[in-house]
């Protein structure tokens, strides 16, 4: 039966008398399920959770009494001691005494008298018996009661956080069953994020629950202690899961200059090349480029004498200077496109700075240094040139072989009747007509070249030509080509005959010589025994130019319209719309990808080889663009025009570089360029030369392994 207690006893009570609670043997297991489970088994309306908790705050731990069938509740008042307002939430010892009994008051209320009754008695021993359950179960039963309110307060002191922190719900013994432990849910599964699970994470561990309450007050001073530790070893800097890349801060690069300019940051400075063996220090420098390696060896004498290792500018250099942009691998060291061969004894720094000085003055324009070479008598139709050889052919029906090195004229190849006259060789004063010549006209490096004539020649104009390591093809408005022997001294292997009108242009590789004319067809021949394998038609009007990648074809025409032909088939793959004039020039990328097109309607076209797109349309010249030349490792497209300008574009882009405006006096029929220079012939008879790598200091570095003297092993370049 429950105990009564005395009416004096309230006045015990700073918040008032107690209110009559029902008596009840019934006990609602605490739910884990949600916040609304909890509100549903305590009967409490979620409006009313605040003031639920102040009643549960008054009730002490529920005792069974073991001589009697039912179990008896005896409700004690007890408070917290009203806190100062001096005191600070901050200040835990002084806030300590807040959870306390004020035992001594309540008992000078209950002091019994002499003639105190037996009713008394029984009632003062059970307020003694409830007050050493009230110390044991406290806070226990306080923490469960707090942690029913989950709305969020600003309120709270330092006493109310830690207790929330280290709260830790039992189930209580029902019927003299033995508690147990309460289920701990994963925080994947938790529906409470707003409490941290005590033992998990960042929360404190699990305080055991008959631990007693000083222990659980020094517990919780520790684990707050330990909680603003971790958080300042885990906001630092110092602190990453490497593992994961959890707790890696991306930040864009704008924000990271910020902080690693301000004064706060904290960056590591590790000098590793003292640290480190000096291989993987050198490996790690090699990944810098020329820029970098100079500003680290102004670091220190250590760190210089670190970055004059030949590997490091070796392996930076290929890095960055091998990039194509279509070509179907890098470019390969020593085949003549400005990466010289892996030798021993090159100077890989040198190499380097040269070459970079020589990409300077191609994105400036300004340094190059033109020279004029004299000798043909009339319009220079067609070159190619490398870093040893310039071949070139003319309307005088000459083909022509200087040398690059001392921009003499070494061979002339023509009909006897052209090369037996000596107005070839000299001008009416008797000075060599060959010679070089600056833009002042100031005359340099004459030559007195051999002149040869052989029973296979060419009784018109060279219209075309192209050559390799071992022949030298040649078209001409005699309707026919020849094939010579590089290597044998320029001397004839075979006449091709199948045209019957003016071959234009022609292309081979090491299979196919493929050849167009103004008779409106293409010609394909076997290299080798020089049989003609094939004959392409479709254009309508005069094929100006083809261009050979594989076993496709690319030509243009006079009937405006582009071709892409397959050998196997001799059939039209694609054709490619969109010019308005007729076509005098065209390319074809290295890597088969994109086709350039020009002609009189004044426009390059670029086309994607592909799908038959028209990538970019480029207004470059006032008039016909007769010349067309495509860089594949460095993306420049050179074009000439019979407006005397020459222009270089980037591919990728489709941005105007450079321009040379009349630098011919007349038409401008051919121009070619390589990693250095650019070589252009015209309607006027001169070569012009414009060398971005004059003067430049160790340029010679970057040839490739060709010998000067392997070239001239026949007696000409």
């Amino acid at each position: 039966m429950p105990v009564n207690l005395a009416p004096g006893l309230g006045s015990a009570i700073a918040e008032g008398p107690l209110p009559t609670l029902p008596t009840t043997n019934t006990y609602h297991e605490p739910s884990t399920s949600s916040m609304s489970s909890y509100s549903h088994d305590t009967a409490i309306e979620p409006g009313c959770q605040r003031t639920e908790r102040r009643i549960e705050a008054r009730r002490p731990a529920t005792a069974t009494s073991s001589g009697v069938g039912g179990s008896t509740s005896i409700c004690l008042p007890w408070r917290r001691q009203p806190k100062p307002p001096s005191e600070s939430d901050d200040d835990f010892p002084s806030n300590f005494s807040e959870l306390t009994i004020d035992e001594k008051h309540e008992l000078n209320h209950e002091e019994p008298g002499p003639g105190t009754s037996l009713k008394r008695r029984i009632r003062r021993a059970s307020l003694t018996l409830m007050r050493g359950i009230a110390r044991r179960d406290r806070r226990s039963s306080e923490s469960a009661t707090e942690s029913l309110d989950y709305r969020p307060t600003t309120a709270h002191s330092t006493w109310d956080r830690i207790r929330q922190a280290t709260a830790f719900r039992h189930s209580k013994a029902i019927h003299g069953e033995r508690g147990v432990l309460q289920t701990i849910h994963s925080p994947l599964q938790s529906n409470f994020p707003e409490h941290p699970i005590p033992g998990h994470g960042f929360a404190p561990p699990i305080i055991p629950q008959h631990t007693g309450a000083a222990a659980k007050a020094a517990a919780a001073i520790q684990n707050e202690c330990l909680a603003f530790a971790r958080h300042q070893y885990f906001s630092s800097e110092d602190f990453n899961d490497g593992e994961s890349g959890i707790g890696i801060a991306v930040t864009s690069g704008a924000a990271q200059g910020d902080a690693s300019t301000g004064a706060s940051s904290t960056v590591v400075r590790l000098d590793f090349i003292s640290k480190l063996p000096q291989e993987l220090s050198i490996q790690i420098l090699s990944y810098l480029d020329a820029a970098q390696l100079a500003a680290a060896s102004r670091v220190s004498r250590l760190w210089y004498q670190g970055t004059q290792d030949q590997y490091i500018w070796r392996q930076s250099f290929l890095r960055e200077k091998t990039h194509t942009y279509a070509t179907s691998l890098p470019v390969q060291p020593g085949i003549g496109a400005g990466i010289p061969p892996l030798r021993p004894g090159n100077d890989w720094q040198k190499i380097y700075k040269a070459r970079e000085e020589l990409d300077r003055r191609w994105k400036i324009g300004t340094q190059a240094r033109a020279i004029y070479l004299n000798g043909h008598l009339d319009s220079i139709y067609c070159l190619q040139f490398d870093e040893n050889k310039i071949i070139t052919g003319s309307r005088d029906k000459t083909i022509r072989i200087w040398d690059m090195r001392t921009l003499q004229c070494r061979l002339v190849i023509g009909p006897p009747e052209v090369v037996n006259e000596t107005s070839i060789l000299f001008d009416p004063n008797g000075k060599p007509i060959h010679y070089a010549s600056s833009v002042d006209n100031v005359r340099s490096y004459p030559s007195v070249p051999v002149t040869v004539s052989f029973p296979v020649h060419h009784k018109a104009s060279i219209l075309c030509l192209q050559y390799d390591d071992d022949i030298l093809v040649t078209g001409s408005s005699d309707s026919s080509c020849i094939v010579y022997s590089v290597k044998s001294g320029y001397r004839p292997v075979r006449r091709l005959q199948g045209h019957t009108a003016a071959v234009l242009d022609l292309a081979f590789d090491d299979k196919h010589i493929v050849t167009c004319s103004k008779d409106i067809s293409i010609c394909v021949w076997d290299r080798e025994t020089g049989a003609l394998l094939k004959q392409l038609r479709g254009h309508t009007g005069p094929v100006n130019s083809v261009q050979l990648r594989g076993n496709t074809i690319v030509s243009c025409s006079g009937d405006f319209s582009v071709r892409l032909w397959n050998i196997d088939s001799a059939k039209t793959i694609r054709e490619f719309a969109g010019h308005t004039k007729g076509l005098a020039c065209s390319q074809f990328s290295e890597d088969g990808k994109f086709i350039a097109s020009a002609g009189s309607d004044k426009v390059i076209r670029i086309w994607d080889a592909n799908t038959g797109e028209c990538l970019r349309d480029l207004p470059a010249h006032d008039s016909l663009v007769r010349s067309l030349h495509l860089d594949s490792v460095s993306g420049r497209l050179i074009s000439g025009s019979y407006d005397t300008d020459i222009k270089v574009f980037d591919m990728e882009t489709g941005e105007q570089l450079l321009n040379f405006p009349r630098w011919h006096a007349s038409w401008v029929l051919s121009a070619k360029c390589d990693y250095r220079r650019i070589i252009s012939t015209g309607q006027d008879p001169k070569i012009l030369i414009m060398d971005f790598g004059a003067d430049i200091p160790d340029i010679q570095l970057l040839e490739s392994a060709r010998k000067y003297e392997v070239a001239c092993e026949a007696g000409f370049i």
